[in-house]
């Protein structure tokens, strides 16, 4: 059963409904128009493919927005009706969504769901900076790469809050990530699209059913700023 988690219900804040669900739940049903996106995909990879956009079409409910299919574009990124704007992510045991109107409180929505583990040591100089890495020396030695876990959470909700402004894909260098309790500021290394070299996105962090959790949106009041 899809179920709203009241920590996680206005993570985002307001405008922006969010529904999650554990993928390895009997109840939830595929929509039939969705089948043949992921019709070669491992059994695993289904389940978690059709409780996301089940989470999706939730989200749209709580909007009062119809329950709509939810294609998937050649680069495998939801298509979202014109005037809603989303986004999706699942593991093996979590998968969320969150979705607004367009232009309502905000222009775009990225969110990200890991596992609440350590990050492998040999990905670290691929995914952090050294002013990031810096940073997480402060860290205490055995929150050390469970936070750099976070920061890795924190860069793909950014890619996936970005993606739909530029149409660009980001190297993990390009954003720089500053972590703050229950929150991270995401700077851009580099121009693209709206977004210049030193723009700033501010996000959020949490921790549920044994996942990070984190989010970021573009406002429409502010947008992308220095």
């Amino acid at each position: 059963m899809i179920a709203e988690n009241d920590t996680l219900v206005q993570f985002l804040g307001p405008g922006v409904a969010l529904a999650y669900t554990d993928p390895r739940s009997a109840s939830i049903r595929a929509h039939p128009q969705e089948l043949r996106y992921v019709e070669r995909a491992v059994e695993s990879r289904k389940r978690e493919f059709h409780a996301a956009r089940a989470c999706a079409r939730q989200a749209m409910e709580m909007l009062d927005e119809p329950s709509v299919a939810i294609p998937a574009a050649s680069d495998r990124s939801p298509i979202w009706p014109a005037h809603l704007i989303g986004s999706i992510s699942h593991c093996s045991s979590f998968c969320i969504a969150a979705v607004a109107r367009k232009g309502e409180t905000c222009d775009a929505i990225g969110v990200d769901v890991e596992p609440a583990e350590d990050l492998p040591s040999d990905l670290l100089d691929t995914i952090c900076s050294p002013r990031e890495r810096a940073a997480l020396e402060d860290q205490p030695a055995d929150q050390y790469l469970l936070a750099a876990r976070i920061l890795f959470s924190a860069k793909e909700a950014v890619y996936k809050c970005q993606y739909p402004l530029t149409g660009e894909m980001l190297e993990f260098l390009d954003i720089e990530i500053t972590l703050s309790e229950r929150c991270f500021q995401a700077s851009f290394q580099r121009d693209v699209g709206p977004f210049s070299r030193g723009s700033i996105l501010e996000g959020r962090i949490a921790f549920a059913h044994g996942c990070i959790v984190t989010g970021v949106t573009v406002p429409v009041a502010e947008g992308p700023h220095a």
